[in-house]
């Protein structure tokens, strides 16, 4: 009896094993996130406090993330534009 429960423990743990460790592998083949330029909408006009606000963050996002940051303002409709342009 205790060699049938050594056993199901064993292959438990391995099962376990190799499942971290084909995770792992998948893991490190995926392409850094993220892979491509990063546009911000604001929806509302350039100069304003969200414009300004939005600026400041995607500056701290560009060194961080080490990506390509555009920030583009779409005015109009009470956001609806920039909402629409998402």
């Amino acid at each position: 009896m205790r060699g049938v429960v050594a056993s199901s423990i064993l292959t438990g743990a391995l099962v376990v094993a190799a499942t971290m460790l084909l995770s792992s592998v998948e893991l490190s083949a995926a392409d850094a996130y993220p892979s491509r330029p990063i546009r911000i909408v604001v929806g509302y006009g350039a100069g304003g406090s969200t414009d300004l606000a939005t600026r400041i963050v995607a500056s701290h996002m560009e060194k961080t993330l080490k990506q390509p940051i555009t920030v583009e303002n779409r005015p109009g409709g009470n956001g609806a534009v920039g909402t629409g342009a998402v």
